[in-house]
Parts: C-alpha cells; structure tokens; sequence
C-alpha cells in the first residue's frame, strides 16, 4: 500500500512539473507576445502619422514628403532610416498624378516592427534557440496616405465658382479661367463634391451664355448654374450635357452691346454665392467660394443692397459681403488674375480709395493661404487644382 501510494506521489510530482513548466511557458508567451503586439501597433501609428504629415507635400513636392514622413518619425522614437518610401498614384488625372512629370498623390511607407523577448532565450534549453521568439521577432507595418481630392472617403465639399468674364479679361485670359475650372471640375469627385457658378457680369436667366443688356432687367442672374453634381459622366471625365459644363464652355466676355461702362461688380457674384451655399449646401461639407477676377470693383450692380450695408463704394461692398460670407463660416479663395489697378471708385471716406485691387482680394480671402495672385496669361490650372486640394480636405490614409 505505501508503495503504491508513493508511486502516485511520484506521477503527481510529474504532472505538477509538467503543469508548472506549461504555466511558465504560457506566461513567457503572453508576455514577450504582448509586448510584441504593442511594439507593433506603436510602429503602426508612427507610418500612419508619418505618411500623412508627408502627403501634405503632395502632389509637387515628393521629396520633401519623404523627408517631411521621415522627420516625423523620428520626432516619434522611430529610426528615419528603417523606413521605406515610395510613392504612386491614386488618381488618373495628369495634373494630380503624372510619374513622369514627378508628380503622385499618395505616399507609401513601410517600416519593420521589431521586439526584442524577456524569455524567450530560455527556450533554447528546449531545442527552440533559432526561433524569432528566442531572438527577437519584428515585422513589417506599412501606411499610404493621400492629400486632397484622392482615395477613398474624401470630404465632402460644396463649392461655387466666381468668374470674371468682363471685357477685360480678353479670349485668352477668359479661356484660361474656364480651363481652370473645368480643371476642378475634374480632379474633383462629383459623388461627393458639388459645384456651381456665379458670374460677372449677370447672364440672362433665360439665355445663360449671353452677358446682361440692362443691370435692371428682371432676367438677369448672377448664379447662372446651383450647385450641382451631374458634372462628370463617369469618375474626372466632364459630362458635356450637365449645365455647368455647358455654361462654363459657352460664357463670353462682355462686349458691344452689352452694358456701357464699368462691369466689375465683385459683390454681386459673391452675394449669390453665399446665399446658395447657405441655403442649399449640406451641414457636413466644406463650403466655399472660389473668386476669380482681372481687376477692382468699379460698379454697383445692387445700390440699394450696398447703401443697406453701409459700402462706401464697389470695393468696400466687396469686402463687406467677403467678411459676411466668412462669419457664416464659408472659405473664401479669390485669385487676382494680373490685377494691377486701384480701387478709384470709391466714395472719399471709402478705407477702400485707391488702395490696390490685389490688397482688396487678399483680404477678402479667408486668409493668405487662400489668397492666389498669378500674372495675366498663366497657366491657371495648377492653381484650381491647389484649391481643390484645399477645399478637399488635407492628407487622408488610403491603405
């Protein structure tokens, strides 16, 4: 009987070692997995801040993007020099996207996650040394992030477009604000980004492509085409039938028989603008003004409007609809397309008088960042396309 009894002793005392030995062991590996684990989601969150601090850099810049992802993680704990960064492209549209032009929309970074284990060298004991568990495991942990109108889950924008097309503007200036719009028109996705148009000179309500005979008809209108989102056919190809398409390819410079004298009346466009937004833009989306124009404010095209808001003269009712626009939390980007004259319509108690157009529409802009001013004949299309960058959003993760 006390044989028996100390062989059971004997098997208990083996079974309890072994008990024992698989607790250890399963203490070794949540341990060392754990921390593992952390390792990795922390090498995680220094790729996904690191390509999109970099995108911000993006579309013209990817060098400094990469430099930009590799300071940020750095400034984390993270080894710049473990990190690999390529770039490629979201988009199809050239002016986002162009490798050959070295130009991408998205930056890719990849890092390797390595942990160094508490325990796990003990496992060499049990014939395990070679395993990453005994030697430290690591993998890798990649991030691609987008900046603008790109990838997927872009934010929500609803935005009007404010062009100039007074005779000033001349067939290649006007061809030029056209193309650029039609450029947003483009790099934007009209799922979630609407667009509509707001002119000066006013248009006929009833023939959008002809330019206001009398400032008083009842048939004019500043906003020719609301916000729509019927402007591409499929995904940045422009559908020529929606009526933004066709307004913005058939507006014409003002010219003989049109209104005699001045046209510029920046309030106006802007008025309606602000009105459409405010009473047809959606609560979730950015909201905007995109202004464009040649030259100052030199006329009313509302008296009554402007003497209700106190305006001292075309560019003070200007300036004061832009500071409403903003304190109703709209975004306004004006840019001054060779603008080069004064404000010389002012009444003499105008703060206005005589100061330069460009000054006017920087300060009606939200700020600098939003304030464009490019020489008469430019290329106008990168500028829309920065815009919509804006507008669109900053840099987003697309993978």
């Amino acid at each position: 009987m006390n044989q028996i009894r100390k062989g059971e002793r004997g098997q208990t005392l083996v079974l309890f070692t072994l008990m024992l030995t698989g607790l250890l062991l399963f203490g070794m590996l949540v341990i060392d997995g754990g921390f593992f684990m952390v390792k990795r989601r922390q090498a995680q969150n220094v790729v996904d801040a690191a390509a999109l601090a970099g995108a911000q850099e993006l579309p013209d810049n990817p060098p400094a993007a990469a430099d930009v992802a590799r300071q940020y993680a750095s400034l984390n704990g993270f080894d710049p020099n473990d990190l690999t960064i390529t770039f490629e492209c979201t988009e199809s549209v050239a002016t986002v996207c162009n490798p050959g032009a070295n130009k991408y929309d998205t930056i890719l970074v990849t890092a390797r996650a390595t942990s160094p284990t508490f325990f796990g060298p003990l496992l060499g004991i049990v014939g395990q040394g070679n395993s990453c568990w005994s030697k430290g495991c690591s993998t890798e942990v990649h991030a691609g992030a987008c900046r603008g109108a790109c990838g997927a889950g872009s934010s929500a924008v609803d935005a009007v477009l404010a062009i100039d097309h007074t005779g000033s503007m001349k067939e290649v200036e006007l061809q030029n604000a056209k193309d650029g719009a039609k450029q947003l028109m483009t790099v934007f996705d009209a799922s979630v980004h609407r667009i509509g148009v707001s002119v000066t000179p006013p248009v006929h309500s009833t023939s959008l492509c002809d330019t206001v005979e009398k400032w008083t008809d009842s048939d004019l209108t500043w906003l020719p085409v609301g916000l729509s989102s019927d402007y591409q056919g499929s995904p940045h190809m422009l559908n020529g039938n929606s009526a933004l398409v066709k307004e913005m390819n058939c507006l014409d410079l003002a010219g003989n028989g049109d209104v005699p004298g001045p046209h510029t009346d920046l309030a106006g466009p802007v008025t309606a603008a602000m009105n459409e937004l405010l009473a047809n833009g959606r609560a979730n989306a950015t909201r905007g003004i995109v202004l464009l124009t040649d030259g100052a404010a030199n006329v009313y095209g509302d008296p009554a409007a402007a003497a209700a808001m106190g305006a001292r003269g075309p560019c003070d009712y200007a300036y004061k609809v832009a500071t409403l626009a903003k304190s109703h939390g709209l975004e306004i980007y004006t840019i001054g397309y060779g603008v080069d004259e004064n404000c010389t319509q002012e009444a003499s108690n105008s703060p206005w008088r005589n100061k330069p157009a460009s000054e006017l529409l920087r300060q009606m802009a939200t700020d600098d960042d939003h304030f464009y001013n490019q020489p008469k004949t430019a290329d106008l299309d990168p500028v829309f396309q920065a815009i919509g960058s804006q507008l669109a959003g900053g840099s987003r993760l697309v993978k």
